[in-house]
């Protein structure tokens, strides 16, 4: 990465249905940040129009079908791999997807599937899952979606609610 540079991406997840909140959210945000990404449950047609822009990947509830299982793709010079997290049974343990992210290579690993907002990294790899926009689970009960800011020193993790307002229990910095 140049020195200095830096790139932000938003991750939302399990909209189950909620065309509109995913429209709110890509329009505050288009054009203000470098990738938006979606993990999957959506419920919505892999051809409906809301994906312009946006890298999106098939949940354990999108039966339209359309939609691949896992994408990766490259955001400056960082690599993102995404899922929704069903397929790696990351409900049960993280051995699978950790094990996927080091295969390609990610310096981000985005994942859905819990409804639960989390971030840690493993290895050299931030596991991010955004939460849920419309069906949060497990104690934070609030609908969340995030921002990761990546810089050459680290990624700037920072959720926020659905009115646009940042969450400060889950803010956190991770040195690369």
């Amino acid at each position: 990465m140049a020195e200095g540079s830096k790139q932000t991406i938003l991750v939302m997840s399990d909209s189950h249905g909620d065309r509109t909140v995913v429209e709110q959210i890509k329009q505050h945000y288009f054009g203000k940040v470098d990738a938006i990404f979606h993990n999957g449950d959506s419920e919505l047609a892999s051809d409906d129009p809301i994906w312009e822009g946006i890298q999106v990947v098939c949940g354990n509830c999108d039966y339209f079908g359309g939609y691949p299982d896992s994408l990766v793709t490259e955001v400056g010079p960082t690599r993102v791999a995404q899922t929704h997290g069903h397929l790696y049974r990351i409900n049960f343990t993280w051995q699978n997807l950790d094990y996927w992210a080091q295969e390609v290579g990610a310096d981000i690993c985005l994942y859905g599937h819990l409804h639960a907002a989390a971030a840690e990294v493993r290895g050299k790899t931030l596991f991010l899952n955004p939460g849920s926009v419309t069906q949060p689970r497990g104690l934070i009960q609030e609908k969340l979606y995030a921002l990761i800011t990546i810089t050459d020193a680290a990624f700037q993790v920072r959720y926020y609610t659905l009115d646009h307002q940042i969450y400060p229990p889950l803010t956190k910095d991770f040195l690369r």
